[in-house]
């Protein structure tokens, strides 16, 4: 049950596109790592999913990419499910937003068994893609053939474009073009609105949707073709669950929208200023900051739990991928990951044209161990929430301080390959990834230390008389 944001390239500051997403997972505790997959490694022979009945054979040959699945190895009921990744063409994917048909939709076109899922998509569409408009055509093809197995958004992006796609049942699905200068919130239900059928170029769509649509009825708007009003949903629960963030995050980015349980939320809007990774981090590190919906407000307790949060403590992992363009293509692609829970932790940028991550990143076990990571950031997450109120000025502290590293080690890494580590771009990136995410845990070390010695100054365990003596 995640959160998205997209950003298209003349609505960033640096013309980027960035595609985003906070990856919750249904526990607080679902250990994922950050890995490497070499070209022509992805799998040979048949794909078999854990998690539903599809099977297919791998293409013989794929490109190379990084992504962050769980750790399966030791929970296989939950596939690879690789969430995110950039290839080596800095083709980059998110999947999935879970997002639900409604009943009407779905006893007509069910959801199948064979059909592909979360688990699958990304090591299954990724490593065989060029641009983010095959994207959306390669996985409409395995559709075609074997179905959806659940209800998925999935975004595709390169430097020019980005692609979201809605499957919110068994075959039928549409995808648009998000305009270059505009962004969007999601937030698990479908959102896609108005489809023009003539517009190739910002539309696609699945084969025989009108007439599925006009033969059985399904449209409860006297004109046009509204997927939202279709296929989607608009209940309470989403008014509940939904809503509010995405009310929240188009707030944040500009657009003034009053009511947090308003159902005609537009897709996409123009911000009212150039986006910058730290706007997507800003969002999907938030928890209705500065309102009375804020888990963290003491003073109203309804209030404050009206609304579920986007920053969630069952944050597996949160990325932004950022695809530049106003830098050679060998360091375009960028991969902000956060290792949540998103409110508490920094993103930590990491060039996918390289061989690896970093070993903090690509080694998780599904046991503590803060020489990891995803550990690391659960300590920390533990530490300040535990007392916030006073805790939560030292974690903004160190979030600012990790902008600032984040932001210097990129611009560092830039010009130390313009000006002439260009020869083995791969082996320089690799080497690069692991110094600047050191320096990131180190950072993250300092502050918990931090964050125990003011801790334990909060204990009730004290008394003071003369200091115990």
């Amino acid at each position: 049950m995640c959160t998205t944001v997209l950003v298209g390239k003349n609505a960033s500051r640096t013309g980027s596109t960035m595609i985003a997403r906070n990856a919750d997972a249904e526990e607080p505790i679902q250990p994922v790592k950050f890995i490497h997959v070499k070209a022509d490694q992805n799998g040979k022979g048949e794909y078999r999913s854990t998690v539903s009945e599809y099977t297919e054979d791998y293409p013989e040959h794929s490109l190379a990419y990084h992504m962050i699945p769980f750790i399966e190895s030791e929970r296989p009921e939950l596939g690879i499910m690789g969430e995110a990744g950039i290839n080596s063409l800095n083709i980059a994917m998110s999947s999935t937003e879970s997002i639900f048909g409604n009943p009407s939709v779905l006893a007509l076109d069910p959801l199948t068994k064979r059909g592909l899922g979360e688990d699958s998509l990304l090591n299954m569409v990724l490593p065989y893609i060029r641009s983010a408009r095959e994207g959306v055509t390669y996985t409409a093809n395995i559709i075609a053939q074997y179905g959806s197995h659940e209800g998925n958004g999935i975004i595709f992006s390169d430097k020019d474009e980005i692609w979201y796609m809605e499957i919110p049942c068994g075959h039928h699905w549409v995808a648009v073009r998000l305009p270059d200068d505009c962004c969007a919130v999601i937030a698990n239900q479908s959102l896609i609105e108005d489809i023009d059928f003539t517009d190739s170029e910002h539309v696609m769509y699945s084969k025989g949707i009108q007439e599925f649509v006009s033969q059985n009825r399904l449209n409860p708007d006297r004109e046009g073709f509204n997927f939202r009003h279709i296929f989607g949903t608009s209940s309470k629960e989403d008014r509940k669950y939904n809503t509010a963030r995405v009310w929240y995050g188009q707030k944040y980015l500009g657009l003034d929208t009053s009511d947090p349980t308003a159902s005609n939320m537009p897709f996409c809007f123009k911000p009212n200023r150039l986006l910058t990774v730290a706007d997507v981090g800003a969002v999907l590190s938030s928890h209705y900051d500065e309102t009375v919906y804020d888990p963290f407000n003491e003073n109203d307790v309804v209030q404050a739990t009206m609304y579920r949060p986007i920053a969630m403590n069952r944050t597996a992992e949160s990325h932004i991928l950022e695809i530049r363009n106003y830098v050679p293509e060998e360091i375009a692609a960028l991969f902000w990951l956060n290792s949540g829970p998103t409110a508490f932790n920094p993103y930590v940028p990491f060039y996918t044209n390289s061989e690896d991550t970093a070993p903090a990143y690509h080694h998780t076990s599904p046991t503590y161990d803060n020489s990891q990571a995803y550990w690391l950031a659960r300590e920390l997450a533990v530490l300040v929430e535990r007392d916030y109120q006073t805790l939560s000025y030292a974690n903004f502290d160190y979030l600012t301080a990790a902008a600032i590293l984040t932001n210097q080690l990129v611009a560092q890494t830039d010009r130390l390959y313009q000006e002439g580590n260009r020869e083995d771009a791969v082996a320089f990136l690799t080497e690069q990834n692991q110094q600047n995410a050191q320096k990131i845990i180190d950072l993250t070390k300092k502050h918990i230390g931090e964050l125990i010695e003011k801790g334990l100054a909060l204990s009730k365990l004290t008394f003071d008389i003369t200091k115990d003596v």
